[in-house]
């Protein structure tokens, strides 16, 4: 009887591993083109039919310069929190002077950069650059608006949108 138990689970071991090995064999099988070679793993991220992946650098990815300057050299901002805005792209980049004032009179300024604009969401992201913080929103070029905005610092729920 102890001999017996070793057996079979060390039979039940060798069966369901076997299994395994034919369903990998089997897997790569099915990769293999006509002529039996298997895929390139070095594929270009052009030929990607979802569209190129952004890079990791802040570049921004899967819109034209063109497009990208057409989403305005001067954006109206309201942002949470009595804060609104004007930010003023620099001539040619995607980088804006931003300036806000607070409904209590307070004053700030930074730089925001334009990082990404995802165009099968039309999300784009920017990054504040005093803050280290971001911006998300969606852009809706037929309007010329951005709403659903947030930001990286908000509260919890907090919005902001942009028109221009």
């Amino acid at each position: 009887m102890t001999v017996r138990i070793p057996v079979v689970a060390l039979t039940i071991l060798m069966i369901l591993l076997s299994g395994t090995l034919a369903a990998a064999q089997t897997s790569q099988n099915i990769l293999r083109d006509a002529q039996g070679n298997l895929p390139s793993r070095a594929a270009n991220p052009a030929d990607d039919p979802k569209g190129p992946v952004g890079s990791l650098t802040g570049r921004t990815a899967g819109a034209t310069t063109a497009e990208l300057l057409s989403l305005g050299s001067v954006w109206q901002v309201q942002e949470c929190c009595g804060w609104s805005g004007t930010w003023t792209r620099r001539a040619g980049t995607n980088t804006f002077d931003a300036r806000w004032r607070h409904t209590n009179g307070s004053q700030a300024q930074d730089v925001i950069t334009l990082q990404s604009w995802n165009k099968s969401t039309n999300e784009i992201v920017l990054k504040r650059q005093n803050l280290n913080g971001t911006y998300k929103a969606v852009v809706n070029p037929a309007a010329r608006t951005l709403t659903n905005g947030t930001a990286s610092w908000y509260p919890a729920g907090e919005k902001w949108s942009a028109r221009y």
